[in-house]
């Protein structure tokens, strides 16, 4: 029974290491992201505990020039993406 134990403590363990961290839905991540491709938004909150876990995502996960040519209209909706 410890060694059933053990293992599924081991097993949680590294499944935190490896997802536990993940930010991709998080808005301060978008907008961090956002400044770095010389980008501003309107409609996207910077909140961390935001609701717009979409949007986040897309923006996470497109590349600069996606969200700038407006590949996340659909999973942003009222929400505007510029530069600066």
């Amino acid at each position: 029974m410890k060694k059933i134990a053990t293992t599924f403590a081991l097993l949680f363990a590294l499944t935190c290491a490896f997802g536990c961290g993940d930010d991709s839905n998080n808005c301060k991540s978008a907008c961090d992201k956002l400044s770095s491709c010389g980008l501003k938004s309107s409609g996207l909150s910077c909140d961390t505990s935001c609701n717009q876990g979409g949007c986040a995502n897309c923006v996470n996960d497109k590349s600069c020039d996606d969200v700038s040519n407006n590949a996340c209209a659909n999973a942003c909706p009222g929400v505007s993406f510029t530069k600066k």
